[in-house]
């Protein structure tokens, strides 16, 4: 059967805080990767935060030239790593890019100025997650609204309904599901962990969860002490292929580190229980893959859902799923947005 052609195609832009891609997603929506390289980021350059947004957009203006000149005109969709208001598009700020505070960037309009030719939608990266959601055909029967989490640099949550593509935002700041921002704290045998967030607040899911939280651990916590022989860089790697082994001493760090996701799954369960299926997304959650949600089940199940999860013992495991593994749904998801943001404006 030929499928049919959704519209033109699309530039697409994954920025995160470790990685920024491209891919060109056709006419019926298939996704071709195009480049992979570091972020530039506060990690990378020892830069202002004005000084790395100039660098970003340089690097989105180039990306857009050269695809340009390589497969004529085409529209542009960014997934950004960075909390946005999605009623204004206003970029507020990230960490994993530029820092603690912040950073107001409008994007989008600057985007305009530079490349007036090309339609241009910038959307926060959990959103773009969200978005390849209502292309999945294997939800839970009568799934209604989903959910996506990345768990990579940083954590964030997003929540989507399947049917009209609404992602429900505040209606002033137009924000909804920074989880790796409320404070966690945590115990580990018995004494409190005290870890910082890449923002600069104390005790927040994202210092013990997120990649760079738990390579921060990975270097401190005493029990770890095993991973740090290969050198700092090194540990976090060395972590995850035991893990991913099924080591036991690995796994109970990774207990530890899926704790604090846990806790706010538990709370998000209890809080809205229309959304019945949760994918987890990100390097932390590709590279350990199964893994990973083992560990995240086995403490949503020693947590428990009040009055539910006792007497259903499956509750947790049919409501929560490992996402795409190829990093690519971000790009996906961007482009997706932007077809679907055209097509309503074409009715």
């Amino acid at each position: 059967m030929t499928r049919r052609s959704h519209g033109g195609r699309i530039l697409c832009l994954d920025l995160g805080g470790t990685w920024f891609r491209s891919g060109l997603l056709d006419e019926n929506d298939e996704l071709h990767p195009l480049s992979k390289t570091p972020a530039l980021s506060v990690r990378t350059h020892d830069k202002p935060p004005a000084e790395l947004q100039a660098m970003l957009v340089d690097h989105i203006v180039a990306t857009a030239t050269r695809a340009r000149a390589a497969h004529g005109r085409t529209a542009l969709a960014i997934s950004l790593g960075a909390a946005i208001n999605g009623r204004t598009g206003l970029v507020i700020g990230s960490a994993p890019l530029w820092g603690p505070g912040r950073h107001p960037l409008a994007l989008g309009r600057v985007l305009t100025e530079r490349l007036p030719h090309s339609p241009i939608r910038v959307i926060n990266d959990v959103s773009a997650l969200a978005h390849t959601l209502r292309a999945r055909r294997d939800h839970p029967p009568g799934t209604r609204k989903a959910a996506a989490v990345t768990v990579s640099s940083g954590i964030a949550y997003r929540t989507i309904d399947l049917a009209s593509a609404h992602i429900p935002l505040d209606h002033r700041h137009g924000l909804q599901g920074e989880i790796g921002h409320l404070p966690m704290p945590v115990h580990w045998r018995g004494r409190p962990l005290r870890a910082v967030c890449d923002c600069g607040g104390a005790d927040h899911v994202s210092a013990f969860s997120s990649g760079r939280g738990i390579a921060e651990l990975l270097r401190t916590l005493p029990e770890a002490a095993p991973f740090r022989t290969a050198g700092p860089r090194s540990a976090l790697a060395a972590f995850t292929r035991s893990a991913a082994r099924g080591d036991a001493p690995s796994g109970e760090l990774l207990d530890l580190f899926t704790l604090p996701l846990a806790r706010v799954l538990l709370h998000q369960a209890t809080l809205d229980p229309e959304v019945s299926a949760t994918y987890l997304f990100g390097g932390v959650v590709e590279g350990l893959g199964d893994a990973y949600l083992r560990s995240l089940l086995k403490n949503l199940d020693d947590l428990g859902l009040y009055e539910i999860s006792a007497a259903d013992e499956a509750y947790f495991a049919r409501r929560v799923f490992l996402g795409a593994a190829d990093g690519l749904a971000g790009l996906k998801g961007a482009g997706l947005h932007l077809r679907h943001t055209q097509a309503g404006r074409q009715r």
